[in-house]
């Protein structure tokens, strides 16, 4: 036999053969492999052979590629990789068992029932201080055990706070506690659904997770009020679906999407820039706006409209009623609905507890008879779009638990309901080209939800 190796073709006999074959593959490898595996190996060898011993190889205008010869003495033997456990341990053998925490079990209880010490679960109590809370587990969590194959002594157990994130304790060589995250995987996908009473329960009969309905809530909430969605309004949506394992997580990023409301079809889809990153529809505007719709995340009901004349359920009297009365849950949290400066957050009489903001030069937006405050919104603080300011309440001069959400532009007080919000920056000029060739791309393929042509495309992050 003879092998390329060189500037010189090096011989090799069977005594060598054999010898490259132990190297290449550990004898402890080849007993696990079968038969017909090791004559495909020899026939690679053969035709290796049959490839050096051509004649263009021998070509002098070649010898300039050849590398040194190389002795069989300089081969390193590859050894065999350890098989590692999701959650990156080497399976050496360990009994591994998984559990559910009962009621009214502690890890105390569990650990003793393995055989564990007092004294190594009070090592572990201290060494888990700051890093998970041990005697806060909960029934119904999650925990697998690594047990020792022959002395059945507790190796390693794995508590999991959730689907995601779990806690390692270590008692092999010495007590080790570590925070651990699996990883999450995402899959393109679509979905669509027309709706007969609600968009929640549109999503649920397709096995959608409802967080999607939030999210489009939150991309269409500008033009769209998801509190009066309309009887076979539709949606068509080609999202991000997150993963962990094979079980479903959470809602990712909606990529784009297309919702027809009373006839008219909105679109919205995601496009990013070195500078900023939102959604837009198909002609390059930006499909969310300055202000948010309505100060909730989820949807409430409208107890009492924006009106010049409105009779006073406590004064009774008519008078003006400037805002529009949401008659939402005791302590349902209020989101500020746009970014801006806290200018007014205080008891101030009839109106109870009160937060005012200002977001530009042109709108302010107040939230009253606020049950409390949330945590930093005092005057002067800067708050984001979304974020949570308060707690609908009954102070003031009320005759039940409500929000009254005010809108002043120019100082003038405005109907919520009705006002048309200002919008968010537009695609430039010079972005258009890339734009629009992303339109197009995710136009068609909403185009083809529903006949099974949008491809799937898996990630990790």
């Amino acid at each position: 036999m003879r092998t390329f190796l060189g500037p010189n073709f090096v011989k090799i006999g069977s005594y060598e053969k054999q010898r490259l074959i132990r190297i290449l593959f550990p004898i402890k490898y080849l007993q696990k492999m079968y038969t017909n595996r090791v004559k495909e190996i020899l026939q690679s060898i053969g035709i290796l052979t049959l490839f050096a011993s051509c004649s263009l190889f021998q070509s002098n205008d070649l010898e300039g590629v050849y590398v040194d010869s190389v002795s069989l003495e300089s081969l390193i033997e590859i050894k065999e990789q350890p098989v590692l456990d999701e959650y990156g341990f080497h399976q050496k053998g360990d009994i591994i068992t998984e559990n559910k925490v009962k009621r009214n079990e502690s890890l105390y209880i569990i650990l003793r029932s393995l055989d564990v010490s007092p004294q190594t679960i009070y090592e572990l109590e201290k060494e888990s201080e700051g890093k998970f809370q041990s005697n806060r587990i909960r029934p119904g969590q999650r925990y697998l055990t690594y047990l020792d194959s022959e002395t059945n002594a507790v190796n390693r157990l794995i508590l999991h706070n959730d689907l995601l994130n779990y806690v390692v304790i270590d008692l092999e060589d010495q007590v080790k506690v570590e925070r651990g995250r699996k990883e999450i995987t995402s899959k393109i996908t679509e979905t669509s659904g027309v709706i007969t009473s609600s968009l929640y329960e549109s999503l649920l009969e397709n096995n959608i997770d409802p967080l999607l309905g939030n999210k489009l809530s939150e991309i269409f909430g500008w033009q769209i009020d998801f509190f009066r969605i309309y009887e076979n309004d539709s949606y068509k949506v080609i999202y991000e679906q997150q993963y962990v394992g094979d079980e479903p997580y959470g809602v990712g990023k909606i990529l784009a999407a297309e919702f027809t409301h009373k006839n008219e079809v909105f679109d919205a889809f995601f496009y990013e820039t070195n500078d900023r990153a939102g959604y837009f529809d198909s002609e390059g505007k930006g499909v969310q706006k300055a202000l948010l719709k309505a100060p909730f995340t989820y949807s409430q009901r409208v107890s009492s409209n924006f009106s010049h004349s409105r009779f006073h359920p406590v004064l009774k009297t008519r008078r003006p009623h400037y805002g529009v009365d949401y008659a939402a849950p005791l302590g349902t949290p209020v989101i500020a609905v746009g970014d801006g400066t806290v200018t007014e957050s205080r008891y101030r009489g009839a109106n109870g507890n009160i937060v005012k903001i200002q977001h530009n030069s042109t709108y302010t937006t107040a939230y009253l008879h606020l049950n409390g405050f949330a945590r930093g919104i005092k005057r002067g603080a800067k708050v984001k779009q979304g974020q949570v300011i308060g707690y609908v309440g009954r102070t003031g001069r009320v005759t039940g638990v409500h929000l009254d959400y005010r809108i002043y532009k120019n100082d003038q007080p405005v109907n919520p309901l009705t006002v048309d919000l200002p919008p968010s920056k537009a695609i430039t000029e010079t972005e258009m080209k890339k734009f629009q060739f992303v339109v197009d791309k995710f136009r068609f393929q909403l185009s083809q939800i529903g006949e099974g042509l949008i491809a799937s495309a898996y990630y990790t992050y």
